[in-house]
């Protein structure tokens, strides 16, 4: 398990842990701590750059393979060269021993080219997956952020009702009470 894949378990299981500790405030309604949640919010971004930070190792690993094998095809071919010249110097059957160089510079060449596609294709393949991956997760943690985000709305909107109604009723047991304290207005005569 990676680095960034261990720190998204490890937030994932702290909003598990923020949920089952949270204080029931009224039914469907948790009240949570708030520093501890800002905590989790906080890291969920640097989760994803590490998930960018490991496709970018994933392609110079890609870039060093196809570099590795280019240098091994160089190396090969520069071999066959230096064979063909030493067998044409020590050989008075010219045309064979050109004909054999070049079949077995073809062939070392396809070889290269095999040994090098599928490098490619295989640093191409990891390359897609990690950005899948990295892509995945990030639209994971955007969609529970958001989710997380719209219930906590909800229960503001809630919360912000229950206040409203408190401070109205406040004002008009207030009110209530003050007509009742004053004594009735006498008409002069």
């Amino acid at each position: 398990m990676s680095q960034s894949e261990k720190s998204w378990v490890d937030l994932v299981d702290k909003l598990n842990e923020l949920y089952d500790s949270g204080f029931p405030l009224v039914p469907g309604r948790l009240l949570i701590k708030a520093k501890e949640f800002a905590y989790v919010i906080d890291e969920l971004p640097e989760v994803i750059p590490n998930e960018i930070k490991q496709a970018r190792v994933i392609l110079q690993q890609r870039d060093d393979i196809l570099q590795a094998a280019k240098n091994k095809a160089d190396r090969i071919v520069a071999s066959a060269e230096n064979e063909r010249y030493r067998l044409l110097s020590e050989s008075s059957i010219m045309k064979d021993i050109e004909e054999k160089a070049e079949e077995f510079k073809r062939n070392v060449i396809d070889e290269c080219e095999d040994i090098k596609m599928k490098a490619f294709n295989e640093a191409e393949g990891l390359r897609l997956k990690a950005m899948q991956e990295a892509i995945k997760i990030k639209e994971g943690a955007q969609e529970y952020a958001n989710q997380i985000l719209s219930k906590l709305e909800g229960d503001l909107s809630q919360l912000y009702q229950v206040v409203s109604n408190g401070k109205q009723y406040l004002n008009e047991m207030k009110a209530n009470s003050e007509n009742e304290a004053l004594p009735p207005l006498q008409e002069n005569r």
